[in-house]
């Protein structure tokens, strides 16, 4: 169980001047900050998770101690660690329709991994890989890196060519991921990505401010140094998704429509 120093770090405290550059405290303690809110956040998964018929104890925790620990990393590198770490979480807290969760071809039995498919440019560089020997619901995890729809206009200058072209060679494999992360380098795009998946049980999550507003269905935030999210739980529902009410609970933000009838 974190401390109470770590669950609420006090961000008005001086540096210290103890042989320590300030500069280099401040740097370390929005570091841990944002562990620490990922912590506080997998720790609660885990109470509510050992009630379920599955062990309890949530995977994740090796990333974040190695996050903690190493603190020569960059701010972005722990941060995209401890977005890798939800993004995990996520994928254990959220049920998908039988379809999407069938097997192999015929005379396979062997489940097919669990896809992230990651597109555009990629910022998690090695953030996955303490996560890639684990499992969602008995399940591997697979990496599908994906280019993005701003590569393609670079090529074709007609936008509709563009997008059409796109789609016929990357829409197999976007079609085939459980979870799409899109990336920055699709803040452009992401009207005409998440109109192609909105139908899709596909559990899509972004950084970029306005994402739900596009249709998506989590979007990561910063408070006050932390990472936190927010949950379209509407759009969700709409593509067949089932998140647990556990998940939502933790979330900074959960949008549920009521029915227009209409109107």
């Amino acid at each position: 169980m974190p401390s109470k120093r770590c669950l609420k770090p006090d961000w008005n405290q001086q540096p210290r001047t103890d042989g320590v550059p300030a500069a280099a405290t401040v740097a370390a303690r929005r570091r841990s900050g944002i562990v620490c809110g990922v912590l506080l956040f997998l720790v609660l998964l885990e109470g509510a998770k050992s009630t379920a018929d599955t062990p309890a104890g949530l995977p994740g925790g090796v990333l974040l101690s190695q996050a903690m620990t190493e603190s020569g990393k960059l701010p972005e590198e722990v941060e995209y660690q401890v977005k890798a770490a939800f993004i995990y979480n996520f994928m254990k807290f959220t049920d998908w329709p039988p379809e999407k969760m069938e097997n192999g071809g015929a005379g396979d039995s062997s489940p097919p991994p669990m896809q992230i498919g990651i597109v555009g440019e990629n910022p998690f560089g090695k953030a996955f890989e303490p996560l890639m020997d684990k499992k969602i619901k008995e399940r591997p995890l697979k990496l599908v890196f994906i280019p993005g729809m701003a590569a393609y206009a670079k090529k074709v200058s007609d936008k509709q060519a563009a997008f059409e072209q796109y789609w016929h060679e990357q829409g197999e494999k976007i079609r085939s991921c459980h979870v799409l992360f899109y990336c920055n380098s699709e803040k452009n795009w992401l009207a005409e990505h998440l109109q192609q998946v909105q139908t899709l049980p596909i559990l899509t999550v972004g950084e970029v401010e306005g994402f739900l507003n596009f249709k998506g269905i989590i979007v990561f935030v910063k408070e006050e140094n932390k990472v936190r999210f927010e949950i379209h739980l509407t759009q969700a529902e709409k593509q067949g998704l089932k998140i647990s009410s556990q998940l939502l609970k933790l979330a900074r933000r959960v949008i549920q429509e009521k029915e227009s009838n209409g109107k």
